[in-house]
């Protein structure tokens, strides 16, 4: 029975199998999606009374109706706050700071106020998107399960979508055939190659590696010298990775000469030279002769062995022009990208590998060593071909990950207007001039007009904060008679460092970012929307971090065992001896909450509407004074770790206007000659002039019911946020069960229909664990 059928008549959280019970849980996550539009809003929409062109390039005068001066900005954080500098992975790393004087202050980079800004205003008025990375790829094969399995350990939600999804995938790619070849560069063409490994005795196909079993391979290591000390037959405690054994260097790729006896059908040795592979065979069959030599390259793969018993030879082809088949040169880019290129696989596949001798050429992949293929050595791979011959995607193992489609499946799942063009597209100068939104009328891009000067220079600047006071007075241990001595240090408290988890995508939270059918994200429903759905998916929007924050952190915060546990991070106070950082975790000092730090954006030519854009992004929802900057009704995250709840700040914005004319007027040569403080009157009304661009535009009543509008401002919730527990990282078993994350509207329903507050609980309830 159709599953959609079964799970019709349950309630959301009704599970399938009777005698299972689990209590009402929901996918959470720390970000939500802000929804796309179809268009993104003109900039010409905010220029009622302006020619747009005219306007982009009038930098080199003033123009009349605009705005020109400058915004005093005050950033208070209101958790810990990490920007981070200089890469590097096994020293203390401390929040940006910036030469003043004889000592360093703590900083917000310009770029990163800028980024931040132009973000925000992107997702109000749905700009096009930036530069998008290739789509994650997934495993060749998704496990098969039996969704009626009464004896599985997975629940029946678990079951069901990963049985639909392996049922999916494998009429996707029907008619699809796996084979092992080389693949190499061409001298002649440069052009990329195929050719699969040759027919052999032992397997009369063509395109079949062999595999000779670990004890073979041992054994064989100890009979001929290979210069190849003990290999262990892994795995050892669940822990071998190839890349890690000191011995893998000296036989991954290389050429030996596997031995098959006469009523054998495996390998039964192999040997380094050609001649100690013949007296292996003479001496096992005697004057009776038969069985054989094979030449083949090794290859080890695995990113972790599990229960592998074999390693794998590669027959060598007598002809690399022989039925090659091409490679397209765009599969090779997608492979050789850094979203593609594991860790793993920069270990595994150093600069210095290849299958002979000489310099393979490995170039690097995104400036950095190894994980590349060779440009003079071949390189053995599992590749696809199609019905029709052609190769589709490879791999450097059996289980290789591959592209979810021959194309790029974001540009099916975007609005093709949102979608912006990106790096390396080859139409990318014929969409030269095409309608500029907002974002780019603004802070400028660089290739807004057709033709050779078709950059665009921002009108907005943004200058970096830089927190120059102590802060606020905060309460401290050990200052009873005092108890609100002021904090002189800008950083976490006490001088600890924080140790956290660098967090990766799972492989099965990609649904989440997918607009789901109805009723999926409850129930036992499997038809999960995924990559691999050519044609029917689409992106769910712009990814915004939530702020999460448990008021009984303390402040400043100071991360208890339970907050310790559920982030995944480790305090390590001063001066305490702790392990070096592992390669998935760093060393970081955030600043503290409760640090002001100043800023300056400057803005020229901006129109009324502009210029309320502008204010909007600063001031999200806020009074136009900002409101209170310790416990705002909404606030902005920033920097790093947002995963981790850290970043969360409250921007309050100044005006003030310069009146070019009456600068150049007045003879008293004041610094303050034409320059005006903008009154609270004048704030809302730009604010109002940018709200009646929007609503006319997308056609509301009201600039808060424009969809991107609510989704902003719900990401922005602080005093109004969601639960702790409502945002946190779903393990990669949750998401099995529960894939779907819902819209933040749903999740913002629920919550309150629920009778959960938007707002934690307050410090001293009772069972509050010590926040100190």
């Amino acid at each position: 029975m159709d599953p959609r059928q079964i799970t019709a008549g349950q309630s959301p959280h009704q599970t399938a199998d009777p005698r299972r019970t689990r209590a009402p849980f929901r996918a959470t996550a720390p970000y939500g999606l802000v929804r796309l539009a179809e268009v993104p809003v003109p900039a010409a929409a905010l220029h009622p009374d302006h020619d747009t062109r005219e306007l982009l390039r009038s930098h080199d005068r003033t123009v009349p109706g605009t705005r020109t001066g400058w915004i005093d900005l005050t950033l208070t954080t209101l958790t810990p706050t990490f920007v981070g500098q200089a890469p590097g992975r096994d020293r203390v790393h401390h929040s940006a700071r910036f030469p003043h004087g004889e000592r360093s202050v703590p900083v917000v980079p310009g770029s990163t106020l800028r980024g931040l800004i132009r973000n925000t205003l992107r997702m109000l008025t749905s700009g096009e998107s930036g530069p998008v990375n290739t789509p994650m790829l997934f495993f060749r094969a998704p496990v098969r399960v039996d969704p009626g399995s009464t004896d599985s350990s997975l629940s029946t939600r678990a079951r069901q979508v990963m049985a639909q999804q392996h049922d999916h995938y494998r009429k996707r790619r029907a008619g699809t055939h796996t084979k092992q070849g080389f693949l190499y560069r061409s001298p002649q063409d440069t052009g990329w190659y195929v050719v699969e490994v040759p027919a052999t005795a032992l397997e009369p196909e063509p395109g079949r590696v062999l595999k000779v079993p670990f004890e073979v391979l041992r054994e064989s290591l100890r009979t001929w010298d290979f210069g190849v000390g003990d290999f262990p037959d892994p795995p050892r405690g669940n822990t071998y990775v190839p890349t890690t054994h000191e011995q893998h260097g000296r036989l991954q790729h290389r050429w030996v000469h596997a031995v098959h006896l006469p009523g054998q059908r495996g390998v039964a040795a192999v040997a380094p030279t050609r001649g100690e592979a013949l007296a292996h065979l003479t001496a096992h069959t005697g004057s009776g002769g038969g069985g054989g030599v094979i030449p083949a390259l090794v290859v080890l793969t695995g990113a972790a062995a599990g229960e592998r018993r074999n390693a794998y030879l590669f027959p060598q082809p007598p002809n690399l022009r022989t039925g090659r088949l091409p490679v397209p040169d765009a599969m090779v880019e997608l492979f050789e990208s850094a979203e593609q290129v594991t860790g793993y696989q920069r270990v595994a596949f150093p600069e210095t590998l290849g299958a002979g001798g000489g310099d393979p050429a490995r170039p690097p992949v995104a400036g950095t060593g190894g994980g590349g293929l060779p440009r003079r050595s071949l390189e053995p791979v599992w590749f696809d071909v199609d019905p029709a011959g052609h190769v589709v995607s490879f791999g450097r193992s059996g289980g290789y990950r591959i592209a979810v489609s021959d194309d790029n499946p974001i540009r099916r799942a975007v609005p093709g207007p949102v979608l912006g063009p990106q790096p390396g597209d080859p139409d990318r100068a014929d969409r030269a001039g095409r309608t500029v939104d907002v974002c780019r009328a603004v802070f400028g891009d660089v290739d807004v007009f057709a033709g050779e000067a078709g950059a665009l220079k921002g009108r907005v600047s943004f200058g970096p904060a830089l927190a120059t006071e102590p802060g606020h007075p905060v309460l401290l241990p050990g200052h009873a008679d005092n108890p609100h001595h002021p904090d002189p240090g800008p950083d976490y408290p006490d001088g600890a460092t924080l140790r956290v988890q660098l967090l990766s995508p799972q492989r099965g939270c990609f649904a989440n970012y997918l607009v789901q059918g109805p009723d999926t994200a409850a129930g036992e429903r499997p038809d999960i929307v995924t990559w691999s759905h050519e044609g029917r998916i689409r992106l769910g929007g712009y990814k915004t971090y939530l702020h999460r924050h448990d008021p009984r952190l303390g402040s400043p915060v100071r991360y208890d065992e339970r907050a310790q546990e559920e982030l995944g991070l480790e305090v390590i106070p001063a001066g305490s001896e702790a392990a070096p950082p592992r390669d998935t975790q760093r060393d970081i000092v955030p600043l503290r909450d409760g640090l002001t730090l100043r800023s300056r954006i400057t803005f020229t030519n901006l129109t009324d509407a502009e210029l309320g854009a502008l204010l909007r992004a600063l001031l999200l929802a806020n009074p136009v004074d900002g409101g209170d900057p310790d416990d705002p009704e909404y606030a902005h995250k920033v920097g790093m770790g947002k995963s981790l709840g850290m970043g969360s700040v409250h921007l309050r914005p100044e005006l003030h206007l310069v009146d070019r004319r009456a600068r150049a007027a007045d003879l008293s040569l004041e610094p303050a000659a034409g320059v005006t403080a903008a009154t609270p009157g004048q704030v809302t009304a730009f604010l109002d002039a940018f709200s009646t661009a929007l609503v006319e535009y997308r056609a509301v009543d009201d600039w808060r019911q424009v969809d991107q509008v609510v989704d902003v401002l719900l990401a922005s919730r602080w005093r109004g946020r969601l639960p702790w527990s409502e945002t946190a990282v779903m393990s990669l078993r949750q998401f099995a069960e529960y894939p779907v994350l819902p819209p933040l509207t749903e999740r913002f329903r629920l919550t309150e229909r629920a009778g959960k507050p938007g707002r934690p609980e307050k410090p001293g309830q009772p069972g509050e664990p010590d926040a100190g």
